[in-house]
C-alpha cells in the first residue's frame, strides 16, 4: 500500500526535477545568447557604419563629378558667349566709325588703341596706325562721332594722339546753340575749359560745344563736349566754361582719323 501511494509522489519528484532543469537550461540559453549579441554588438555597427560610410562617398564623388561637367559646361557657354558679345559689340563701333565718311571729303582712317597716358601734365593714346597708313601730324582724332584729340607724334606704324584734355592743347570752338565762340583749353583728368568768352556773350549751362573750323586743323562742327559751369574770369573781362568731353577719351577702343 505504501509503495503505490510513493509513485505519485516520485512522479511529482520528476516532473518538478524536469521542469526546473529545463527553466535552467532555458536561463543559461538566454544568457548565452545575450552574452553573444553584446558580444557582436559592437562589430555589427562598425561594419554597418563602413558601408554606410562607403555608400554616401560614392554618392558624394558622383554628384561632385556631375557638379563639375555642369561648371565646365557653364563656363565653355560663357565664354562663347562672351566672344560672341564682344564681337557684337566691335561691329556696332566700327559700323558707327564708317558711317562718318559721308560727313569729310578724305577718306577716314579706322584706327586701333593699343596705349593710353594719363597724368597731370599728358594724356593721350597711342594708336596702331602710323607714316606707312598715310597718317600725318596734326590729323584730327575722332571717337562716336565727337573730337577727341590730334596727331602729334609719328612713327611708321604707330601714332601719338594728344587728347583735348591734355594741358598742351588748343581748339578753337562755339557753342553750338548761340554761336557764341572761346578757345577750348586742355585741363587734365578729364576735363576741359572754354576761355576768352566775350562777358556779355550767350552761353549756358548744358550747351554743345563744337570746333568752329578757324584753325583748320579740325573741319567745322565736330562734337567737342557738353558745359558743365559757367563763370566770370576774375578781371571782369571775359567769362570761362568748364566743358566736359561728350565721350570718354579713356574708354575708346577704336578711332577714326580725318582730315
Amino acid at each position: 500500500m505504501k509503495k503505490i501511494q510513493s509513485k505519485p509522489l516520485f512522479l511529482v519528484i520528476v516532473i518538478t526535477l524536469i521542469i526546473i532543469t529545463f527553466i535552467a537550461f532555458e536561463s543559461a540559453s538566454n544568457r548565452a545568447t545575450l552574452g553573444l549579441y553584446s558580444l557582436l554588438k559592437i562589430p555589427t555597427k562598425i561594419v554597418s557604419a563602413v558601408f554606410k560610410t562607403g555608400y554616401e562617398l560614392l554618392h558624394f564623388k558622383s554628384i561632385a563629378n556631375e557638379n563639375l561637367r555642369l561648371q565646365r559646361e557653364t563656363t565653355e557657354i560663357r565664354s562663347k558667349l562672351a566672344t560672341l558679345n564682344e564681337a557684337l559689340a566691335e561691329n556696332k563701333r566700327l559700323r558707327e566709325i564708317l558711317a562718318l565718311k559721308d560727313r569729310f571729303s578724305s577718306r577716314p582712317i579706322v584706327c586701333r588703341v593699343i596705349g593710353r597716358v594719363s597724368s597731370n601734365w599728358s594724356e593721350g593714346l597711342t594708336i596702331d596706325k602710323g607714316l606707312s597708313d598715310g597718317l600725318h601730324e596734326d590729323m584730327a582724332i575722332l571717337a562716336n562721332g565727337a573730337l577727341i584729340g590730334k596727331i602729334t607724334g609719328l612713327g611708321k606704324s604707330t601714332a601719338r594722339v594728344s587728347l583735348i584734355t591734355d594741358p598742351e592743347m588748343r581748339i578753337a570752338a562755339i557753342s553750338e546753340r548761340s554761336r557764341q565762340g572761346g578757345l577750348i583749353y586742355g585741363i587734365a583728368r578729364g576735363r576741359c575749359i572754354m576761355k576768352f568768352i566775350p562777358k556779355d556773350a550767350d552761353i549756358k549751362v548744358d550747351d554743345l560745344v563744337v570746333s568752329s573750323g578757324i584753325s583748320g586743323i579740325y573741319p567745322k562742327g565736330i562734337l567737342i563736349g557738353i558745359v558743365l559751369d559757367v563763370k566770370t574770369e576774375p578781371n571782369g573781362l571775359y567769362q570761362f566754361a568748364l566743358v566736359e568731353p561728350a565721350t570718354s577719351p579713356m574708354m575708346i577702343e577704336e578711332v577714326i582719323a580725318i582730315e
